[in-house]
């Protein structure tokens, strides 16, 4: 990084298609297409990502689109390639529901009409006023995509009796179809009197709940659906669905562009990013189904539940070290390589940028810091590595030979790196 070039920015910023994020790789722009992606569009994306960025793609834990190492210069190139395929963002807010939404026979509403009626609550709000960026509705309709656990600002979970509706974290009722588009516009009222920064957090729940008149009391608010779903789906009419994991949330360029090939060649008509770093496949045949998952397993996708990697949970993010850019699923995806039990669910990778705002701040674990791997949150703790940005996976075998030749009886990888970064 040079004196002149403006420093990464903190998690809290919110980047888009339009105000992408300056981060140690370049700009990052994240994105939620409107409706599924065509394989010809997939293809485009690739191809987009390649020319304009640095070739790397990912999809949140939230199923957004991120695209890596944009610069000033291309950015403006990238979202036209993007208008030239046909690939639109969704608004914001983000009004989310299950790619598989009407189309899941084990969901228990489906959200779309809702989700079209609060899409118009919330145009009609934004023309009164600006609402926060990383404002969220999330409709957690049950079935077999789950976005229970999203966290939201406003969360209408589907009952046999309506919509059980959270603000921030906290119950406040139940409420028919029909009142849930007007209790919305109530609640973002609320959030634009308190200012453009406001979330659902930020709102006084109780004397909210006050002002909702049709908002009936919750007898049991119900055990969260947790879980998710790698491989086949079951659709409605018995046609197949698939669903496929990016290792660490981050694919390259050239194994989208066989994604795209794949595609055609299965007769695949739309992808639709998911939740959990995943994409969701749709419209084409059973049999198809047969070979699709083990063709796209030999270009490195997860079609099925990989139980050791989802011991390893990570920040996606960059950090620029004296020799290069350090990705953090490069990081994670060597300690995983190690196959050893380091990695086994007491930590999480953290990368430095989390320093302000981190989704995942009260998870202990490891922070990528530069080229160093420190213990996250710990004041006066030594490094534990330091990572040569052309040969991560050397630094991370060293730290997992110290960490099994340290190891004590009963000691998590957590516990073994605490002592280390302690001595």
């Amino acid at each position: 990084m040079t004196d002149t070039e403006p420093p990464p920015a903190p998690r809290g910023a919110c980047p888009t298609l339009d105000n992408p994020m300056r981060v140690a790789d370049g700009l990052l722009a994240r994105f939620r297409p409107e409706a599924g992606l065509t394989p010809d569009q997939v293809a485009a994306l690739a191809q987009a990502a390649k020319t304009y960025g640095n070739g790397l793609i990912e999809v949140t834990a939230r199923g957004n689109l991120q695209i890596r190492g944009l610069s000033d210069t291309s950015t403006d190139a990238f979202r036209r390639a993007l208008n030239q395929a046909g690939i639109m963002a969704q608004p914001v807010p983000a009004i989310e529901t299950s790619p598989i939404a009407g189309n899941d026979p084990k969901e228990l509403a489906d959200p779309r009409s809702l989700a079209r009626k609060l899409r118009a609550v919330c145009d009609a709000a934004l023309a009164k006023g600006p609402l926060s960026p990383k404002l969220s509705i999330v409709l957690a309709s049950g079935g077999q995509v789950l976005l229970d656990g999203l966290k939201a600002d406003i969360r209408l979970v589907a009952r046999s009796d309506g919509w059980a509706l959270d603000v921030g974290s906290t119950s406040l009722g139940i409420l028919g179809e029909d009142g849930v588009p007007g209790a919305v516009e109530a609640i973002l009222e609320a959030l634009q009197e308190m200012g453009p920064k406001a979330r659902g957090e930020h709102l006084d729940r109780a004397a909210m709940a006050g002002t909702l008149n049709e908002l009936r009391p919750l007898a049991e608010p119900g055990a969260r659906a947790l879980g998710m779903t790698i491989g086949p789906l079951s659709l409605a009419a018995g046609a197949p669905g698939l669903r496929i994991g990016l290792p660490f949330g981050q694919v390259r360029a050239e194994q989208v562009e066989e994604l795209a090939r794949t595609m055609q060649l299965y007769g695949v008509s739309e992808l639709h990013p998911a939740p959990e770093r995943t994409f969701v496949l749709l419209g084409f045949s059973a049999r198809a189904l047969r070979d699709l998952a083990p063709a796209l397993a030999a270009f490195g996708y997860l079609t099925r539940p990989d139980v050791g990697m989802a011991q390893l949970s990570l920040c996606s993010g960059a950090e620029r070290a004296e020799g290069g850019i350090i990705q953090a699923a490069e990081v994670a995806k060597a300690l995983y390589a190690t196959r050893t039990d380091v990695v086994d669910g007491s930590f999480h990778l953290h990368v430095s940028t989390c320093a302000k705002g981190c989704p995942h701040a009260g998870r202990p674990g490891l922070v990528l810091d530069g080229g160093e791997l420190r213990l996250y949150r710990a004041e006066g703790a030594k490094p534990l590595a330091t990572l040569d940005a052309a040969a991560i996976e050397a630094g991370v075998v060293s730290l997992a030979e110290r960490i099994r030749d340290n190891r004590r009886s009963g000691e998590t990888t957590l516990m073994v790196l605490d002592r280390l970064g302690h001595q």
